[in-house]
C-alpha cells in the first residue's frame, strides 16, 4: 500500500513538473520581440505589428485557439516552423492561422485584457449582426494586428 502511494506521488510529481517546464517554455516563446523576431520570416511582421493599434497584443492572443489544447497546437506549430526553418523547407506564406473567438472575446465586455480595446457594443457597425451571421471578422479588419502579405511583395527577395 505505501509503495503504491509512493508511486502515485511520484507520478504526480512528474506531471506538476513537466507541466511547469511546458508553462516557463510557453511564456518564454511567446513574446513577439523576444522569440518571433529570431526568425526572419518573421521580422517583417513583427516590425509592422509594432506600428499597429495591437503592438500591445501578443501575436498568441490572435494565432492562438484559448486553453490548454490551443497552447500545445500553438507550440506544436512553432515547432513545427522551426523545424521546416531548420531543414530549409520553409514555404512562404505561412498561412497563420487567426482565431476570431480571441477577437470577439477582447471586444466584449466579458474580456477586456486591453484598457483601449474598442467595445463592439459601442463600436461603429451592427457587429452583434455580423457575429449572428457568422461572418468573419477578417473580411473588415484583415489588416488590424499587422500588414497581410508583407512577404507577397515584389521587394521581397531584396529585403532579406
Amino acid at each position: 500500500m505505501r509503495q503504491s502511494w509512493l508511486i502515485v506521488l511520484i507520478v504526480v510529481a512528474i506531471f506538476v513538473g513537466a507541466y511547469a517546464v511546458f508553462m516557463v517554455a510557453y511564456y518564454a516563446t511567446s513574446h513577439p520581440t523576444f522569440f518571433c523576431t529570431k526568425c526572419h520570416f518573421i521580422e517583417p511582421y513583427v516590425a509592422s505589428w509594432e506600428e499597429f493599434p495591437h503592438a500591445g497584443v501578443t501575436c498568441l492572443h490572435c494565432h492562438e485557439m484559448r486553453g490548454f489544447v490551443g497552447k500545445l497546437e500553438a507550440k506544436s506549430r512553432g515547432l513545427n516552423y522551426l523545424y521546416t526553418t531548420l531543414t530549409n523547407q520553409y514555404t512562404l506564406p505561412t498561412g497563420a492561422k487567426i482565431f476570431e473567438q480571441n477577437c470577439i472575446g477582447c471586444h466584449l465586455q466579458d474580456y477586456r485584457g486591453y484598457e483601449n480595446a474598442p467595445d463592439l457594443a459601442t463600436a461603429e457597425g451592427d457587429h452583434y449582426e455580423y457575429i449572428r451571421d457568422n461572418r468573419s471578422c477578417l473580411e473588415c479588419h484583415r489588416d488590424t494586428g499587422h500588414e497581410i502579405n508583407i512577404l507577397l511583395k515584389p521587394d521581397f527577395e531584396k529585403s532579406w
